[in-house]
């Protein structure tokens, strides 16, 4: 019976990168080739990882250019050497990523293997609206084309109407591994509220207006404290933060990028996740924080509506906005009760919804119904 039924596992081609540096897709490429996935098909993996930082993604330069040109001759030969059922690529938003996706999409269309494509971002519909002419008909042919394509939620599907049919976009939300003994940690109910950010340090994440709302309060005499975990990525609009701090270590402190282990400790420690992004589908740091079993403070944006309720597993605000943050950190601040309610209502949450064997059971249904569409 297994022997029969490894004999008949369907050959998927993952074409994403793998961590370092680390970002969303690259940590989710990772998830799914370490997920229970890998016993339900023969996963083939094509790694599309520049490791010279998240700085580079997106950039035209001559490593970019070269890495793509490998790449695409990597896929190609695992495409004539290997009897590929489905080829799974996670799309780009701007017009250099595209176009180098499109040196899978072409050979793997033209040969007529099922194609899932995978959203991890928003504003999709935007890049599409705003790309030169020749590049938003690439978009068209080539979506039109694929199987499925998937979105992280369903406030997500629009970005995709008019260029691939509304029975083809299919909602996946992500999945993170639990973090074992970080939710069932005592956190300390003396000492300041310690606050977290975690994610590279862009000024859309918006950790510049969450050290603005936390210094004021400090200000006002709060008794707070932040840490910021990530690479930073814009070095002027950083220089110029770090000008801005008045406060020591025990009060703000920037920690640069952190692994796993590290990651853990900072979430056992913290009170709260705190992400005011203006541009997110549903961000992995949502979840594991909500797996850590902390409330969340976040905007509405994208997914994030649908993943944190407002209230009940966290706090949302309209959007980045340090006047908004501060009111939200200081009533949280003042009612330490209603923040633990918010952390454990966040858990169970995280264990209903967003587990790694259930996103892996919805990816396997989607890669199952997408195998089963009439080449």
């Amino acid at each position: 019976m297994h022997s029969s039924d490894a004999a008949v596992r369907r050959r998927i081609l993952l074409v994403g990168p793998l961590p370092p540096p680390s970002h969303g897709v690259a940590v989710l490429t990772r998830t799914l080739l370490e997920s229970p996935l890998a016993r339900r098909f023969e996963l083939l993996h094509l790694d599309t990882a520049d490791r010279r930082g998240v700085a580079n993604i997106g950039r035209l330069d001559v490593g970019n250019v070269w890495l793509a040109g490998l790449h695409g001759a990597r896929f190609l030969a695992l495409l004539a050497r290997q009897q590929i059922d489905m080829v799974y690529l996670p799309l780009s938003k701007n017009t250099l990523g595209f176009l180098r996706d499109s040196l899978f999409l072409v050979p793997a269309l033209a040969r007529g293997t099922r194609v899932v494509v995978h959203l991890h971002g928003s504003g999709f519909d935007q890049f599409v609206a705003s790309a030169p002419a020749a590049v938003r008909a690439l978009v068209r042919l080539l979506l039109r084309q694929t199987t499925v394509a998937i979105v992280l939620g369903e406030a997500l599907k629009p970005m995709l109407r008019g260029m691939i049919p509304d029975s083809r976009i299919v909602v996946v939300p992500n999945g993170v591994p639990d973090l074992r003994g970080v939710a069932a940690y005592a956190r300390p109910q003396d000492g300041p509220m310690r606050i977290l950010f975690l994610g590279n340090l862009l000024p859309s994440k918006g950790y510049v207006e969450l050290l603005e709302a936390v210094q004021a309060l400090l200000d006002e005499g709060h008794d707070i404290a932040v840490t910021f975990a990530g690479s930073v990525v814009d070095s002027g609009v950083h220089r110029h933060a770090l000008a801005t701090v008045r406060y020591g270590e025990d009060r703000i402190l920037f920690a640069g990028p952190v692994d796993a282990e590290t990651k853990a400790a900072l979430l056992r420690q913290a009170d709260l996740l705190v992400l005011p992004s203006d541009d997110e589908a549903q961000p992995l740091v949502i979840l594991e924080a909500m797996a850590a079993g902390l409330p969340v403070v976040s905007t509405r944006r994208g997914a994030i509506p649908e993943t944190v309720v407002d209230g009940e597993t966290g706090v949302l605000i309209d959007k980045r906005d340090a006047a908004a943050l501060a009111d939200v950190l200081r009533e949280l601040g003042s009612r330490p009760e209603y923040r633990s309610a918010l952390g454990t209502a966040a858990r169970e949450r995280y264990l209903a919804c967003y587990t790694v064997d259930q996103w892996s059971d919805r990816m396997a249904a989607v890669f199952n119904a997408a195998l089963e569409v009439s080449s």
